[in-house]
């Protein structure tokens, strides 16, 4: 058996889309035998069912009566004995209200604004009370957080070593270790696609490979396709991983099945890096891509539908692969992807259909790092002709193309009802340095244009690019904190996020040219994915910083933060709820 799990944590409305991709390829290609299994939203969905973590809060007690017996406290000691406490007073408060937040998540009581906030918070307050015994680890809806660093092989050695912290080794030995080990494996694949599934993903590695050594454990996703030079050189993850996935995995991992029940010949699988018999570890070069109009519509069957923080379903949709624009100085995608490649819009349109039919599913959350003009225009120009009723949402560059033959009022017309963008700035000098190729008139005409459609936008804004100055980063914030007409659109949401040097980047083959020097890692954080710098102009990280937590202070004093910056597919649906009556006028009153 193929078994195939994502790991903790990821927004719980939705799937994700690496697991369905694979599985649905695999079924396409004669193998049968696979199981996914989305145990990010099966632990959570454990944690937040007072019968389940009843012992959890017997432990609570425990070490609450055990730590306050000590004559004396360490500092952690102290801290995590408040926290216990505080937690004793918590869960008997929320433990006849925690079931039915996560029941009003899933029902109409979703679109009742102050209902949902009000269950997300008591969902974050009962993670964070009823892990007490784990302190300082937590988990939050969407999120965790470890002392051991997710980017140091050492650190993340040590946390397999300390239950006292890393909630995972207990709760998966406890609760999903023994079915899992209960099944005919051979070949075991974690997708680990965002740092913070690391180390839940490494250890569910490590725990299955003591357990069951004879399986394969294979582990795919872009964290590890950006960490290809350090897996070559050596490293000890391959104590308890046989083998890596990087760049893209279908073809791979069906080669990878074909081989280990056939011939066992490793070097026949393209894009894995492994340990040969000798014990050196080979990379299976040059990456190859797929053919992405060979591709099955993704498979989501197994998933725990009803287990989602969502009164109706959003899945997760690919279009295209990398980006075609492939020059932004700070965008790493082009290292990660071999380069960038589109399906067929006619494909798409067959998977909304599929996918809307099997799975009784209206919306739709396009995956693609930047969704190509000319694609989008011939989507949902069949979309309307073939008359699919479908809502969805996208990520696209702010172009040119986008403003002609009124292709914003065919996208809209096509179900498209929130565009998110990556602006980054509103200061010329900033989009040319970084060769964003986006002139300010456009974002100001496209801005216009879908305010006076009614399509949502999302704005994404940069702080700190290297020379940027504060009355620079100020453009762009001023930008959207000082037009009400943007605040009050459909849906708006817009979210700050700091400058972060990452690998592969232009800026990083070419640091002298962004004047930016002295790129280095903290000692021991060899899956660094990105540098520490200098900067010879402009706002230093130290001033980037307090700048960003300014500038999110005052985002979140003027844009709503549930739900449309707190999920953008949430909002998706909030959207589509709360303004039924006004998308049929908007739609009739369409040229198109």
């Amino acid at each position: 058996m193929i078994y195939l799990v994502f790991p903790s944590s990821w927004h719980p409305s939705q799937p994700y889309l690496s697991l369905p991709a694979l599985k649905g390829f695999l079924h396409h290609n004669g193998i049968d035998d696979v199981v996914q299994r989305d145990l990010a939203i099966e632990l959570l969905d454990h944690l937040c069912t007072w019968e389940k973590t009843k012992p959890l809060y017997d432990r609570i007690l425990k070490q609450a009566r055990e730590l306050g017996s000590k004559p004396y406290h360490t500092d952690l000691e102290r801290e995590k004995y408040e926290k216990l406490m505080e937690a004793q007073e918590i869960i008997p408060a929320l433990c006849d209200q925690i079931d039915a937040a996560k029941a009003s998540l899933r029902c109409e009581e979703f679109y009742e604004i102050d209902r949902y906030m009000e269950s997300l918070k008591i969902i974050d307050v009962w993670l964070d009370s009823i892990l007490a015994p784990y302190y300082p680890s937590q988990l939050t809806v969407i999120g965790s957080q470890l002392r051991y660093s997710p980017y140091s092989t050492e650190e993340i050695l040590q946390s397999f070593q300390d239950p006292n912290e890393n909630f995972f080794l207990d709760l998966y030995r406890e609760h999903y270790l023994p079915g899992i080990l209960k099944e005919d494996i051979d070949i075991f694949g974690i997708s680990i696609t965002s740092v913070e599934q690391v180390i839940s993903g490494l250890t569910l590695a490590y725990l299955v490979k003591q357990a069951r050594p004879e399986i394969h454990i294979t582990v795919g996703g872009s964290i590890f396709t950006k960490l290809v030079d350090v897996l070559e050189k050596g490293s000890p993850l391959f104590d308890f991983v046989d083998s890596f996935i990087v760049h893209e995995g279908e073809t791979p991992l069906l080669k990878l099945v074909q081989q280990l029940r056939g011939d066992k010949d490793l070097t026949q699988v393209p894009n894995l890096v492994y340990k040969d018999k000798k014990g050196t570890v080979q990379v299976n070069r040059p990456f190859g891509k797929e053919e992405l109009n060979a591709l099955p519509t993704p498979d989501f069957d197994g998933l725990p539908f009803d287990l989602y923080l969502s009164p109706e379903r959003v899945l997760p949709v690919m279009g295209s692969r990398g980006c075609y624009w492939e020059r932004c100085a700070f965008c790493s995608i082009p290292f990660d992807h071999i380069d960038f490649h589109v399906r067929y819009a006619e494909t798409v349109v067959q998977d909304f259909k599929n996918l809307k039919e099997k799975y009784n599913c209206r919306y739709f959350f396009f995956t693609d790092e930047a969704l190509p003009i000319n694609f989008l225009r011939t989507f949902a120009q069949k979309l309307v002709e073939e008359k699919v009723d479908v809502q969805w949402t996208g990520e696209l560059k702010f172009e040119k193309s986008l403003l002609r033959d009124n292709r914003l009022e065919l996208l809209y017309k096509s179900g498209c009802r929130k565009l998110i963008f990556g602006m980054e700035s509103y200061n010329q000098r900033v989009l040319d340095f970084m060769q964003k190729g986006c002139p300010k008139e456009v974002i100001d005409q496209t801005v216009e244009e879908c305010i006076r459609i009614g399509m949502g936008m999302h704005f994404y804004i940069l702080v700190g690019f290297p020379t940027e100055t504060r009355e620079e980063v100020m453009d762009s914030v001023n930008f959207v904190m000082d037009n009400r007409r943007i605040l009050e659109s459909p849906g708006f949401s817009c979210i700050a996020s700091q400058f972060d040097l990452e690998k592969g980047t232009p800026i990083a083959k070419d640091p002298e040219a962004f004047k930016v020097y002295d790129l280095f890692n903290p000692p021991h954080h060899d899956l660094a994915l990105g540098f520490n710098h200098k900067v010879r102009e402009g706002l230093t990280p130290e001033q980037a910083t307090e700048l960003y937590q300014e500038i999110v202070q005052k985002i979140s004093r003027e844009v709503m933060t549930f739900p449309h910056n707190y999920s953008l597919a949430d909002g998706l649906l909030y959207l589509g709820y709360h303004d039924k009556e006004i998308i049929q006028e908007r739609l009739a009153s369409l040229v198109v």
